[in-house]
């Protein structure tokens, strides 16, 4: 049961010894680093590793077994592997460390995140694209706020101006409607006048 949950887990599982030697990997981590299984057993697993972390990887170990100071496991943590392809990959790792009456190893978890970060930059990127886009539709809203504003004070102005030339009219007319009323009057005194001068 236990060597089918190794050989079928979705996810990578390295086991090494003391000395960082590969003494056990299943087929998805094989897979997720291009090798076959028997290409890895008894190589040390800094071959899966980039710089600098494949020059540091047994100083890593030695201070552990020196110091037991756990700088990854029991704890987990993103890292990089190196493929045989020479490609990195992000990952996050989960290392545990299992002891028997014999001996002790460790055991890696390896969870592909490729596809996560990928998405997380895909992510930044549209949030990134938004946000311009949303700089763009504030400029060109306090442009045509701004336009709006400007033809509503010609607008305002035009008005003002109107409403002017209607008092300055209506008092035009009440100026020809008075010029109007004492011309009339006067005609009317001519008349009178012309008749009693009459008779």
């Amino acid at each position: 049961m236990l060597r089918s949950i190794f050989e079928d887990a979705i996810d990578g599982i390295i086991a090494i010894d003391r000395r960082g030697q590969i003494e056990a990997v299943n087929p998805a981590a094989a897979d997720l680093y291009g090798y076959e299984e028997d290409e890895l057993i008894g190589h040390n697993i800094k071959l899966l590793m980039p710089e600098p972390d494949r020059t540091q990887h047994d100083g890593y170990l030695e201070r552990y077994h020196t110091t037991g100071e756990k700088r990854i496991i029991g704890i987990g943590r993103e890292v990089e592997g190196l493929r045989k392809n020479g490609q990195r990959f992000p990952f996050r790792l989960s290392v545990s460390e299992v002891e028997t009456s014999t001996s002790s190893f460790y055991t890696g978890f390896i969870h592909d995140v490729s596809d996560l970060n990928s998405a997380k930059e895909q992510l930044v990127k549209l949030n990134t694209q938004l946000e311009q886009l949303v700089d763009e539709r504030t400029e060109e809203l306090s442009d045509v706020v701004n336009r709006l504003l400007k033809t509503n004070k010609q607008l305002k102005h035009e008005v003002q101006e109107r409403e002017a030339a209607e008092r300055a009219l209506r008092a035009s007319q009440a100026e020809i409607q008075q010029a109007y009323e004492k011309e009339k009057e006067l005609g009317e005194l001519k008349s009178r006048f012309v008749s009693i001068a009459s008779h």
